[in-house]
């Protein structure tokens, strides 16, 4: 091979990295992080293709141009020769795999649609006879590139959405071979950052050791004993072969510390790689982060959100750097992320969304109140799920309180052919754990007897489906010892009500709180009364899980349910839910505590949703990978975040340095997330013309207006959804 031909211009030691060097690195990496999943030499061959259009003189004379451009101080070229084509062709015609030009084209902008991909192909071919020799004569160099690779592809790869989940996990596998290679030209001290932790063997014992102190510790109550034979139940099936496994516990009963411990002796058992929980609110990654750091340390366990961003070098110590880097391509043995960042990854066409999906593959993952997947594309969700256990040896984990009953095939859903129950007496548990009696109000109630209700208890929870609604209630009540929670109030002033309102609660003060569905999951609140509006089934459950949460009032809490007069309920699915739920309460029979009723209910509400509300399965058989992206939108959500001053002192400091550098870096965007609101856009506009809302740069606004230690931001607009992405 020709030793003159480069890949990138020199780094910082003035080393030029070399084309040949790249180009092996990259395929061996490549082959590595796919050989889970796919032949090793169908991920070799797949790296060195992908830069060996670099070997033109057009594109060694532009990195020659960038070099001089820097030594002289001036500007590099803007545009580079497309170096992607001649790969994507050899592919095609050499190696005679075409569905390779995916990746190839598309590891710097993302995967393109086949038909652009057979378009761009078509049109390059005839101008590509004339160099062939070069970049076959480049390969040859360092392997044959007319391997029979063919004969030893997956059969299950013959089906259209099977093929269409390989390329792009293919295309991962690329993407972060590439990345890696590249940054360790140009950044090579990241390489030591990026070392691996503990072992998931070493961080078993460690789990072991913090179980055993915190059954020294805990009180010998009823719900402790349960929650420990759960745990027990847990070890008890790692042990069995990989698949789809239910834990159905109830609410209060320690699903979060069982099914860790599930799925860390289930990974020893099969020799996986990581475990990665899966939350669907952010109001709850901290709070089960912070458990999980407690246990195994920082080093061990990756947050990764949309309120965790990689930073810039320098910004951060050597070990928040370490995981930071981390949430790039998720190679840690832990990771707590949210639905949405895993979900919109795994039908993601962008490099940076995708570079961790090889990552996947050998992997134990927990989908906690999986009962919380949006309906309209729960079919995806689950043919995607269902691909990941099949062919990338991963374990499934759905845990709730109320199973979504996605073991069902039907012509309404196409669920999981078999799944098993991790606690097999599961309806043992939600006996034992009955904390709750609930009382369905035969009348409505319109919002003045709602607030005479709540005023009539010390320490009580109500729980409406919108923000008005919970600022109807709020205007009607005495403001001594009431709280309000909501999307109204910012991340940061929520979590310091929370505290507020535990403390009240532990001490037997008076606390009345008024809230949207942001308390129902993963918020450890015991109130001794719950008042939930009626709503979909699952949130009922979900609010009475509020409840006499740790069964020490000494006798059963009480939950009532209540039809408003006039509410402001969301539409679409939710609402049908509603209805649903509104015809199993209907039933004399019906017991909540049963986990049994949740199939019933879940079954009818499948019938009546289209649960592919945006064609995502046409798009991915035809591999139309852009599209398929843009419509998988885990929240259909038209809001932006405004800043408000709910810690004035902080957010003027940030918003000046903002001001003054013209550039908000994302250091101090993770920073001001903490003190923003959703607005749509409508009512931001609305709010901009009335001088309420100022543009501090085109896509960060700040709060002018009032903002209520009880309300937050509280004027009137319509409600986005409670789901936190």
């Amino acid at each position: 091979m020709n030793n003159n031909l480069y890949a990138h211009t020199p780094n910082a030691d003035g080393r030029w990295q070399m084309l040949e060097e790249h180009l092996t690195n990259v395929a061996r990496l490549t082959a590595w992080f796919s050989s889970d999943f796919a032949p090793q030499e169908l991920g070799f061959i797949l790296g060195l293709l992908h830069d060996i259009g670099k070997a033109s003189s057009e594109f060694q004379q532009y990195l020659r141009k960038c070099r001089e451009a820097k030594i002289k101080g001036k500007q590099e070229p803007i545009h580079s020769p497309d170096h992607k084509i001649p790969g994507a062709l050899i592919a095609k015609d050499e190696v005679k795999l075409e569905f390779l030009a995916l990746p190839l084209l598309g590891h710097h902008g993302g995967l393109l649609g086949r038909e652009e991909v057979k378009s761009k192909l078509f049109e390059a071919a005839e101008a590509f006879q004339k160099t062939r020799d070069l970049y076959t004569r480049v390969l040859k160099a360092i392997i044959d590139p007319k391997t029979h690779i063919g004969t030893n592809l997956p059969s299950w790869i013959s089906k259209a959405d099977a093929r269409e989940l390989f390329v792009r996990m293919l295309f991962s596998a690329l993407v972060d071979a590439d990345f890696i290679d590249t940054e360790s030209h140009w950044k090579p001290e990241h390489a030591t950052l990026r070392a691996r932790s503990e072992t998931l063997f070493e961080l078993w014992e460690s789990f072991q050791k913090n179980q055993e102190t915190l059954l020294r510790n805990a009180k010998d109550t009823l719900v402790n004993r349960c929650r420990h034979e759960i745990y027990l139940n847990c070890i008890q099936a790692a042990d069995t072969p990989q698949g789809v496994f239910l834990l159905t516990v109830p609410t209060g009963g320690g699903k979060t510390r069982s099914a860790m411990a599930f799925a860390l002796a289930h990974a020893l058992k099969h020799n996986l790689r990581r475990i990665i929980v899966a939350i669907p609110y952010t109001s709850i990654i901290d709070q089960n982060a912070q458990v999980y750091r407690s246990i195994f340390g920082d080093q061990n366990v990756i947050e990764h959100h949309s309120a965790i961003d990689v930073l810039e070098s320098g910004e951060y110590s050597e070990s928040e750097q370490r995981r930071l880097l981390a949430t790039e391509n998720w190679d840690a043995p832990i990771i707590v992320t949210t639905t949405v960042q895993l979900f919109e990854s795994l039908f993601s066409n962008k490099p940076s969304r995708c570079r961790k999906l090889h990552n996947l593959a050998r992997s134990v993952i927990i989908l906690d109140e999986v009962q919380t997947l949006p309906v309209g594309l729960l079919q995806p969700i689950l043919d995607v799920l269902r691909e990941l256990v099949e062919h990338y040896g991963v374990t499934l984990v759905l845990s709730t309180a109320t199973q979504p009953a996605l073991n069902q095939n039907s012509r309404y859903i196409r669920g999981f052919d078999r799944t098993r129950e991790i606690v097999t007496n599961s309806s043992h548990y939600f006996e034992q754990l009955k904390r709750v009696q609930y009382r369905v109000v035969p009348q409505a109630w319109d919002w003045d007897r709602v607030a005479e209700e709540i005023s009539q208890h010390q320490q009580v929870l109500c729980i409406v489906n919108s923000r008005k609604d919970a600022l109807e209630i709020c205007r009607r009540m005495d403001p001594d010892a009431l709280f309000h929670l909501s999307t109204l109030l910012c991340p940061a002033h929520r979590k310091a009500i929370i505290s507020t309102i535990k403390d009240r609660l532990s001490n037997g003060l008076p606390c009345r709180v008024v809230s949207t569905q942001v308390v129902e999951a993963g918020v450890d609140l015991d109130f001794p009364k719950v008042f939930r509006a009626f709503g979909p089934l699952d949130r009922v459950v979900q609010a009475a899980g509020r409840c006499n949460r740790e069964g020490l009032l000494g006798h059963d809490g009480e939950v009532v349910l209540f039809k408003p007069c006039s509410e402001r309920a969301p539409t679409g699915p939710y609402a049908t839910a509603t209805k649903e739920a509104d015809y199993i309460l209907s039933d004399p029979t019906c017991d909540l505590h049963d986990p049994n009723v949740f199939e019933k209910y879940f079954s009818r509400l499948w019938q009546n949703v289209n649960l592919d509300a945006h064609g995502i399965a046409k798009l991915r058989q035809g591999f139309s990978y852009p599209e398929t992206a843009a419509k998988f939108k885990m929240i259909e959500d038209d809001t932006i975040p405004v800043v408000v001053p709910y810690d004035e002192k902080t957010v003027s400091s940030i918003i000046a340095r903002v001001q003054d550098s013209g550039v908000l870096s994302r250091y101090e965007w993770q920073s001001l997330q903490q003190y923003c609101v959703g607005l749509r856009y409508r009512e931001l506009e609305r709010y901009r013309k009335e001088g309420l809302a100022r543009a501090v740069l085109n896509d960060l606004y700040v709060w002018e207006g009032t903002y209520d230690k009880l309300f937050g931001l509280s004027e009137e607009f319509s409600d986005p959804a409670d789901l936190i992405i």
